[in-house]
């Protein structure tokens, strides 16, 4: 089930190395840390024509009465939370390698 969902965030482009891995990180980050977002928050955050993308696919979904932002699935959510690192903020490469 989880090579599904990595498919899923494959065909989303939003895997480290893909198009909209910056945006779809931000998602991520956010709904990682407060569970669901404002709809506004979230076209905020990645603008309406990369936002609309996003909710084409199966990573998130906009509860229409709610006007929230949500991972589509329980899958979803654990996979991002167990490879948080792939959504981080991008790091300063050198303070990276001094540390060694």
């Amino acid at each position: 089930m989880l090579n599904d969902t990595e498919g899923e965030l494959l065909f989303a482009e939003i895997l480290p190395e893909r198009l909209y891995h910056k945006e779809g990180a931000k998602v991520v980050r956010a709904l990682l840390k407060k569970g669901s977002i404002s709809r506004r928050a979230y076209y905020d955050l990645v603008g309406a024509t990369v936002g609309d993308k996003f909710l084409e696919t199966t990573v998130f979904t906009d509860h229409l009465s709610s006007r929230e932002i949500t991972f589509q699935s329980t899958t979803m959510k654990r996979y991002c939370e167990e490879n948080s690192a792939l959504w981080e903020e991008e790091m300063n490469i050198a303070s990276m390698t001094n540390s060694n």
